[in-house]
């Protein structure tokens, strides 16, 4: 991710699943709100969507799948943090799995 300020990244292999963690952070939650959705534009920009699943109590947490990742994209207040697979995985499979990893 491009906006905010890098708090976090690094790779988690998890039982022989990689995984990439990153987590930036802004000055307040106005800004974080704005940049959620700039940065979900542009992970999503130009590619077709497998699947993908959206929280709706707070429009600011969303699992995305597309033909060869899957990444999670949740903003936590001032920060937001971004967990991607290596390959495919199914959004309710890739939430069970992965969610732990950026919560």
């Amino acid at each position: 991710m491009r906006e905010g300020k890098l708090l976090r990244s690094e790779l988690i292999d998890l039982n022989g699943e990689l995984f990439y963690v990153e987590k930036v952070g802004f000055k307040d939650w106005h800004i974080s709100l704005h940049n959620f959705y700039l940065i979900s534009d542009a992970l999503c920009d130009g590619r077709k969507i497998v699947d993908q699943k959206w929280d709706y109590n707070d429009f600011c947490n969303i699992t995305v799948c597309f033909d060869d990742h899957t990444f999670a994209l949740l903003r936590q207040v001032e920060c937001i943090s971004l967990v991607r697979s290596y390959r495919a995985i199914p959004a309710n499979e890739f939430d069970e799995l992965a969610r732990p990893l950026i919560q």
